[in-house]
């Protein structure tokens, strides 16, 4: 009984976006979903995008997590995930956000980003404003598009007690976060589905400005030039994120679908510290995407050459 309930649950909220889509045919452009590949297609883009505006002002970046590890076993994506992660050394990073009014000047892309006041993350996201999403498990109102992750690095000291300490504050706080975003009713137990009303309604009391701020804070303790050691503490798993800044900010160029991108010159130390034997493909049942739906306007002209 449980399972036909979630699975009708699902399947719920899912026809309730498509007849969403459908009564704004009227108004405004008729909404296309999308298969995996016109998703990672779409992302494709949004990178492009991206790297074409780091070249033109020289602000560095480098493949992460999945996309690192897509870039190095698959040549591009990994085939079942659908997004694309990148970090940015913080200078970087603030340099990337000083030009946001260039990245949506076509009114095609749009940057987002907790420090522009216009995302509930600790990092940034370009945006691509002819999708729609809808995601099964959480929901935040800054976040209805399809989207490429850039995530900052901090500096990180010798210290690995002090490192534990400050990821142990940003997972925290993180958690927080996702709690607050979570979707009441939806969950992958029945468990979580019981207890989610009320830890979620023990968080709201909490603004995100109020966390961002702590997190934000946080990370920014120590500058990247000052330490031997960097990581994505906005956004990592732990300490396994933290890297040599010398050796990984020696870029080296690696291909990913069709382009030719930066990645980090250690990429092989951070993907063991990450995913150990990274060239072992994971058990079937652990290749899955987002569970997350994505549309696409329909006279768009990049989603009818999909």
């Amino acid at each position: 009984m449980d399972i036909h309930f979630d699975m009708d649950y699902t399947l719920f909220y899912r026809n309730k976006l498509t007849e969403y889509y459908t009564s704004m045919n009227s108004v405004t452009k008729k909404m296309k979903k999308l298969n995996l590949q016109e998703v990672q297609q779409r992302e494709l883009e949004i990178f492009k995008v991206f790297t074409d505006l780091c070249e033109r002002y020289g602000i560095r970046y480098y493949l992460a997590g999945g996309t690192l590890l897509g870039a190095v076993r698959h040549k591009g994506f990994i085939p079942w995930d659908d997004d694309i992660d990148v970090n940015m050394p913080r200078e970087d990073y603030d340099k990337l956000l000083s030009h946001a009014g260039e990245i949506g000047a076509s009114g095609d892309y749009k940057l987002a980003a907790c420090e522009l006041g216009n995302l509930n993350y600790p990092f940034a996201k370009i945006y691509d404003l002819h999708t729609g999403i809808r995601k099964l498990y959480d929901h935040d109102e800054t976040e209805k598009n399809l989207w490429i992750d850039i995530f900052p690095m901090d500096g990180l000291p010798d210290d690995e007690k002090e490192v534990e300490r400050i990821f142990k504050k940003t997972l925290f706080a993180r958690h927080i976060l996702r709690v607050k975003q979570a979707r009441v009713g939806e969950g992958k137990t029945p468990l979580r589905r019981l207890l989610k009303p009320a830890v979620k309604a023990l968080c709201m009391p909490l603004s995100d400005a109020r966390i961002l701020n702590y997190i934000n804070k946080t990370c920014r303790t120590y500058k990247v030039d000052d330490c031997g050691y960097m990581g994505g503490i906005a956004n990592g798993y732990g300490p396994q994120e933290r890297v040599p800044r010398k050796l990984y900010l020696k870029s080296v160029p690696m291909q990913f679908e069709d382009m030719t991108v930066s990645a980090p010159g250690c990429w092989e130390y951070y993907l063991k510290n990450l995913y150990g034997d990274y060239m072992k493909l994971p058990p079937k049942e652990k290749r899955v995407t987002h569970d997350m739906d994505v549309w696409v306007e329909q006279d768009d002209t990049q989603g009818q050459n999909l």
